[in-house]
């Protein structure tokens, strides 16, 4: 048996579809939804870049504040 995944583009399409399993062609599957865990997202990217990076990262975002800060 092989499983595919179809994408209906017609409404008429989904009664077809419902046809086929009512005459035990094909059986309909029903997808499973994995719950996704509450993580913050600060949990899930702590250690991602080194302390010198996010240094360097916090200097140019500083920078970058004060060129909008300038009186032009």
């Amino acid at each position: 048996m092989e499983t595919l995944l179809i994408e209906i583009r017609n409404p008429k399409g989904m009664n077809l579809i419902w046809n086929l399993e009512e005459m035990d062609i094909i059986k309909i599957l029903k997808r499973e939804e994995a719950p996704k865990p509450k993580e913050k997202l600060s949990e899930r990217f702590r250690g991602c870049i080194s302390p010198e990076e996010g240094e360097k990262l916090n200097e140019y975002i500083k920078q970058s504040r004060e060129e909008w800060e300038r009186d032009f």
